[in-house]
């Protein structure tokens, strides 16, 4: 779990330096929220790992993208897309398309992610838990076409991607 936060630590201490400015990272907030994916059966979590390294997260289950990111030092480099199409397509197989999904209104890096991918606004807004308590918002995908085809055209070869529970 430590990786996992760790890894959670580094993408949104990058991509919302904006947002938590002078703030100490939620990790317990983050960690706990980890803890329930894990003990959650419903939902599966993979690692991107790349010689040797874990470069990317993913947790899913029940419609919903719980937790996706790539560390910053491979940001730009297709494995976030490359992550995203094995969610995608090991959602699809499983019977359980992920077509919902939470994101800070302020993280605009992955807006312009998701709306590459497919993904529409619902007005859906909340506030988050931990502090400073920014706005969130509910993001959904349409379930149409083949999602194996997107996710065959989203994949890089060199990519390795670990399914885990428990104590990553």
């Amino acid at each position: 779990m430590h990786a996992l936060c760790g890894m959670e630590r580094a993408a949104s201490g990058t991509a919302l330096a904006h947002v938590f400015a002078g703030i100490a990272f939620p990790y317990g907030d983050v960690q706990a929220r980890w803890q329930l994916v894990l003990d959650d059966p419903s939902a599966e979590v993979i690692v991107d790992e790349l010689d040797g390294q874990l470069v990317g997260y993913a947790a899913y289950g029940d419609g919903w993208l719980r937790h996706f990111g790539v560390v910053p030092e491979h940001w730009g480099s297709g494995r976030a897309q490359a992550l995203y199409a094995a969610v995608l397509e090991r959602a699809t197989a499983a019977g359980s398309p992920t077509s919902h999904l939470w994101v800070l209104v302020d993280n605009h890096r992955a807006h312009a992610f998701y709306r590459r991918l497919g993904w529409h606004d619902t007005d859906v807004r909340e506030q988050e838990t931990f502090p400073p308590y920014p706005l969130k918002t509910q993001l959904n995908r349409p379930l149409s076409g083949d999602q194996r085809s997107i996710a065959a055209d989203l994949s890089l070869s060199e990519q390795r991607h670990v399914s885990v529970r428990g104590a990553v």
